[in-house]
């Protein structure tokens, strides 16, 4: 009895033993497994903020394109509008047509008068061959020679003049037809036909859809890493799974620091701070011209995202 007894207590107290090395064990392995994660977890972000620090990226970018105001070069009535709101346009085609009525009155009048000119100058010059053989044979005087010299120079000038306003004049009418300086869309057109339109007073703009680009504001410790011709990369948030190629065209010079009044207004860029109860970094617009963008995608103004590959190879 006394033997079973005994050999039952040291029955418990080996299992009781192996439970707390096997509890021991878990500890360790839990600690272990713990370092493992926070030193996976320091190496991580380490190695992410070393992307991004080599990498820049924002998201405080806008697609850009140029844009033109289209200013007709004479004013008058306009008799036709061929475009609309948002219309794409190609290079050449007709925008809209000006009366050119009184421009072609004009050229009329100036043609009648060149008509006019040259019949002076022929009785003038024919005046002139008629009285040149009589000067020697003392028929006629020197005086009048000059004088009829005078007159055709005096009408050769004024018939120059009046070619000069004859070009003026068909190069008037010519621009009655306001034509696309390039292919692109329409915008912001708020004028029908039967309009007064003034020289060099826009109509509409027209969207240069040729050439599109990102204009990207980084904070300035990350403009060390990039420079132009920089590999850069574009999403847009219209698109965020669509991948567009681009590089770098070059990195703002100046901003307009806050509350400066000493500067003109169009001067620099002014590039507003994400806070304005701390001091943070100021931020540097940088210009991405995009090399494959998809015209049914890029808006001006549409939001993007910006991730410079690195400095160019050298």
């Amino acid at each position: 009895m006394h033997q079973a007894a005994h050999s039952s207590d040291e029955n418990v107290a080996g299992v009781t033993a192996s439970a707390d090395e096997a509890v021991e064990r878990g500890k360790f392995i839990r600690k272990i497994t713990s370092l493992i994660i926070v030193a996976a977890a320091v190496l991580i972000t380490l190695y992410v903020w070393g992307i991004i620090e080599r990498h820049p990226r924002t998201d405080d970018a806008t697609a850009r394109a140029n844009v033109v105001g289209i200013a007709p070069r004479v004013a008058g009535q306009i008799l036709k509008l061929n475009v609309q709101d948002h219309q794409a346009v190609k290079e050449g085609d007709v925008l809209f047509e000006i009366d050119p009525e009184d421009y072609r009155l004009v050229l009329e009048k100036a043609k009648a008068d060149l008509a006019a000119v040259d019949r002076q100058i022929a009785q003038a010059h024919s005046t002139l061959q008629r009285l040149e053989p009589l000067l020697p044979k003392k028929f006629t005087t020197a005086e009048s020679v000059d004088e009829a010299r005078t007159k055709l120079t005096t009408l050769q000038a004024q018939r120059e003049g009046v070619v000069a306003t004859i070009n003026l004049e068909e190069l008037h009418l010519s621009y009655c037809k306001v034509i696309a300086p390039f292919s692109g869309r329409v915008i912001n057109l708020n004028i029908s036909a039967g309009a007064h339109v003034t020289t060099g007073a826009p109509v509409f703009s027209l969207l240069d859809t040729s050439k599109w680009y990102v204009i990207a504001n980084f904070r300035e410790a990350e403009i060390r890493h990039m420079a132009p011709g920089s590999e850069a990369i574009v999403y847009l948030s219209s698109a965020p799974n669509q991948r567009f190629r681009g590089k770098v065209q070059g990195i703002g010079w100046a901003v307009k620091p806050e509350g400066e009044i000493d500067l003109p207004p169009s001067g620099v860029p002014y590039v507003k701070r994400e806070l304005n109860w701390v001091r943070v970094a100021q931020r540097f617009p940088v210009r991405i011209e995009v090399e494959n963008p998809d015209q049914d995608l890029f808006r001006m103004g549409a939001s993007a995202v910006a991730i410079i590959k690195g400095p160019p190879a050298r």
